[in-house]
């Protein structure tokens, strides 16, 4: 079985889309969708019970969130997402990510990256973050990472930290194996950026940069989320 886990927070307008794709993906592969609330203000909760199992944290912690997720779960393979992705097509994904981690060189696999804006900047960003998946071993939340339990246990799975836990995971992964570039497109959400496209992408490197330089994942979601 395959575990889809996905962490919210106050994704009421879009949650639905992805799951409503998660519920129509056609598959002979069994699969179970678990959400981890953090806390939402709206009606994500709601909405995600017509399709998923639903778990609730009283606050957000992306990293907890995963944790509990996967520790909820019952799937051999762990499939993580965001809930404002969007699937290029329900069709053959669950069999392409089992045949990719059933090479034991892939100890993890990731997804084509894209934006759901058509400007060049955001196709300079998917670009960059490929080939940053691809050939420095990080994956962030965003480009749907997959494994095995095994691996994700091996690697010591998500921590419960409020920043860079995608960060942490996938660079022990990396230890363990190869990630497997699953050549089919997920969309994500460009809303991130609407406060300003360049302030945003130096703030976020300015994240990871502080963080190479030893600050704390919680200093740090301060920072980036004030």
């Amino acid at each position: 079985m395959i575990s889809i886990i996905i962490p919210t927070l106050n994704e009421e307008k879009n949650i639905s889309h992805l799951l409503r794709q998660l519920t129509q993906l056609r598959s002979s592969i069994s699969y179970e969708i678990i959400v981890v609330d953090g806390g939402s203000q709206d009606q994500t909760c709601e909405v995600a019970k017509c399709y998923a199992t639903v778990y609730q944290l009283k606050e957000a912690n992306r990293g907890a969130q995963l944790k509990l997720g996967a520790e909820k779960s019952g799937g051999e393979i762990l499939w993580f997402l965001h809930g404002d992705s969007r699937l290029e097509t329900t069709y053959s994904i669950l069999e392409q990510i089992q045949a990719a981690l059933n090479n034991e060189q892939y100890s993890a696999g990731f997804f084509k990256l894209a934006f759901d804006s058509k400007e060049r900047f955001y196709h300079y960003l998917s670009f960059s973050s490929n080939l940053r998946a691809r050939y420095l071993g990080l994956i962030f939340g965003d480009q749907g990472l997959f494994t095995t339990r095994q691996n994700y246990e091996k690697a010591g799975g998500f921590e419960s930290i409020a920043l860079m836990e995608d960060w942490r995971l996938s660079r022990n992964l990396k230890k363990i194996g190869l990630f497997y570039p699953l050549p089919v497109k997920l969309t994500t959400s460009s809303r991130k950026f609407r406060k300003g496209k360049i302030r945003t992408h130096l703030k976020m490197h300015k994240i990871k940069l502080l963080y190479l330089l030893g600050m704390s994942p919680e200093k740090l979601a301060q920072r980036y989320y004030k």
